[in-house]
This record gives structure tokens, sequence and C-alpha cells, in this order.
């Protein structure tokens, strides 16, 4: 029996739509950063929804970028062998997962784009760029071959349409969400402690594009208005020990205290709890999914106004001219000095954050994969596992 016959009875006879995910990153948020936030949401929101939903993922080895990229390559190269591709209604990639497959002769495509590795190689240093380079091209041909391409802000629609050469058409920018992270319960189990000095926080994986280096910049404009602040970092990354060594050089050891990854619920939640201002300097977000928690979490965010970060902030926080050290400083300055505008961005903050809600987003990625499969089902006619549009 073809492809599409089985496909037909099994959605006669109830069966659930069956959805493969194909990622070769890290689906973990300590590895994957932003799009392991991500991937855990969507699958676990497509579960919720009733897909029957298939990880396609190799077992990394290692931590060495260079090395992991060249398994992932590896990976995609010898997907369209994978018996599982046939066994599914709709093939889901990450980012350039999925440029492997033979468009002739696989199931409806999505491509999920995150990283936009088109974008994000301007800042990278080698030999890192290198295989940014690499990762572009493939994102490209993945994309190009993709029967949609999904993202999450307009931002990053615009930056795979003007990179990558992609049908407007075939662009779709769905809002990312979120249910609410384990440690996140425990910011609201305890009332904050009144700290004795300004507490700035900064949490993300320290990639080049993060710029968090324009922050440590900045701190000697803060520290001279305000000589007891302290800025209290959270990740690891790439560029972590060029940015301690940063931080010792523009003498700053007395006010930045280095976290590392926090593994601990209670210990990362009380330092959402006890910061005063969150930053987050960072050039290029396609979504952005730390704004979403410091806003979830109600605190005042300074951030550029760069990325998706104007359209998911919108009016949550202060964003800056893109980096200008004098002008994050400032802002940093104005929040630290005056409580009122702090409590304003506070209250603004969880209101905008009830707009990203898992739901949402499930509801729309819902309405775009039965597009996809029901179309294709009457379209399409699979034989031996090909399939020729009528």
């Amino acid at each position: 029996m073809d492809e599409y016959r089985i496909q037909m009875q099994r959605r006669l006879w109830g069966e659930p739509m069956r959805i493969g995910v194909i990622t070769s990153w890290y689906t973990d948020v300590i590895g994957g950063s932003g799009t392991g936030v991500f991937f855990n949401n969507f699958v676990g929101g497509l579960h919720d929804r009733g897909y029957d939903v298939e990880l396609i993922a190799p077992k990394l080895k290692g931590d060495d970028y260079v090395n992991v990229t060249l398994q992932r390559f590896l990976f995609n190269t010898e997907l369209r062998t994978d018996p599982r591709i046939h066994h599914v209604d709709l093939l889901i990639g990450f980012d350039y997962d999925g440029y492997g497959l033979d468009p002739h002769n696989r199931p409806p495509f999505m491509a999920s784009a995150h990283a936009i590795f088109g974008d994000v190689v301007q800042w990278e240093r080698e030999p890192v760029r290198t295989m940014v380079l690499s990762q572009a091209f493939f994102d490209q041909v993945s994309m190009a071959n993709a029967d949609i391409v999904t993202c999450g802000s307009e931002y990053a629609r615009e930056r795979l349409i003007e990179l990558y050469g992609l049908k407007p058409d075939n662009v779709v920018a769905v809002p990312h969400g979120m249910t609410r992270p384990t440690w996140m319960k425990h910011v609201f189990s305890e009332p904050k402690q009144p700290n004795d000095h300004p507490v700035l926080l900064s949490v993300g994986k320290m990639y080049p594009r993060k710029r968090l280096d324009i922050l440590l910049r900045a701190m000697p404009a803060v520290i001279a208005q305000h000589p007891n602040v302290e800025l209290r970092v959270v990740g690891d990354g790439l560029e972590y020990e060029h940015m301690v060594a940063l931080s010792h050089e523009l003498g700053l050891d007395k006010h930045v205290t280095w976290l590392g990854h926090v593994t601990d619920d209670l210990a990362f939640a009380r330092e959402w709890r006890q910061a005063d201002v969150f930053c987050h300097p960072s050039l290029q977000e396609t979504f952005g999914y730390v704004y979403l928690e410091a806003m979830t979490v109600g605190l005042p965010i300074v951030a550029s106004h760069a990325g998706a970060a104007p359209e998911v902030i919108g009016d949550a926080g202060l964003l800056v001219e893109p980096e200008n050290t004098a002008a994050l400083a400032d802002a940093l300055n104005r929040m630290i000095a005056d409580p009122d505008l702090r409590s304003q961005y506070a209250r603004r903050a969880p209101r905008r954050a009830a707009y990203y809600t898992q739901q949402r987003m499930i509801d729309r990625y819902v309405e775009i994969i039965d597009g996809m499969v029901n179309q294709p089902l009457r379209e399409r006619v699979y034989i031996n596992g090909l399939h020729n549009h009528r």
C-alpha cells in the first residue's frame, strides 16, 4: 500500500498525526540556550495537543564547538537514509537540520529558524567563524527546500528573506511562548530582601553577539555614580574567559560577580528575585527568551534597540542605541537612581509577558501543521516513498 493510502487509513482510524522533529543541536536549556527553551515548549505543546512526536537526533560527543558542528553535518548527510523519515506525516527541522533530505522523497517539511547563522557570522572570530559560515550555507539550502519556514519574530523573518533570498510567502513569524520553568515558582515563593547596594543582573549564553563586553565597558560610568553597584553574571559559553579577562582589565573585580551556569533552581531564582535591574545588551536575538523570563518575573529591563528586542520587550524596558556604552550606562544609572521608574517598568513587564504563552504559540503552529499535512494529502500521491504533485 502506498504512503498516501496509509496516511488516509490512519487518519480514518483516528490515529494521531505523526511528526518527526529533526534537531542536531542540544535540546536542554544548558547546552541549547534559547533554542533549547523553544524545543521543550514546542515539543511539549505538540504532545499536549495529541500529536505523536518522534525526535530524530544524534548523540553528540564532547562540547568543542568545531567538533560538534562537524558531528551535526555528518548527522545531516546520513539523514535521507533514516527509515523514520518516511514513517511520519510531517518533518520539522531546527535551523539547517534537514538540509540533507531529498526534496523529492520526503513528507512535507517545515524549517524552524532560530540562530540564523547568516546573521550571526558578522560577530564571530576564527575558527568558529568558518563553522558558522558553513552552517549559514546549509541554513539557506534547508530553508530554500522547505515547504514553509517559521521563526519567532518579524526581525528574524526579515533577516531570513534578506540573507537567504527566501520567498516572503514561505516565511511565517510565530511569536514564541513558554510555560513557566521550574525555577520560576521559587522567585515568588519568598519576598525580595532589601539590598544594601544596587544589583544588576545579566543572564545568558556568552556568544560574541550577546555583547556582554558592552555592559562591562559601561560599568565604570555606572560605578562613578553608584560606587557600591554590583553586576551579577549568570552563564557560560565561548566568551566566558575573554569576558572575565576584560572585566579584570577594566578594574571591575570588586563590582562583578561571575556565577557561571547556575543549576540549582533555588539559587537561580534568588538571582532573579534579588536583582534590581536586568541588562541584556545583545545585538542579535531572533526572539530572546531571556527577555520573556525577565518580564515574567517583573524585572525592569535595559537592552539594546537591536534584533527582536524592540518587538518582544515593547514598552516594558528601556532600549538604548546598540554598541553605545555611554547610552547604556545612562539608562542603567537612571534605573538605579529612580525607584519609581523601576516600579513603572516592573508593572508593565508581566502584562507584556502574558501575551507570549505556549498556548498561543502552539495554536498558530497547529494551524500551520494541519494546513501543510492536509493539503499534501489531497494533492500528492506517494508511490514507493516518492511523491508527485497532481
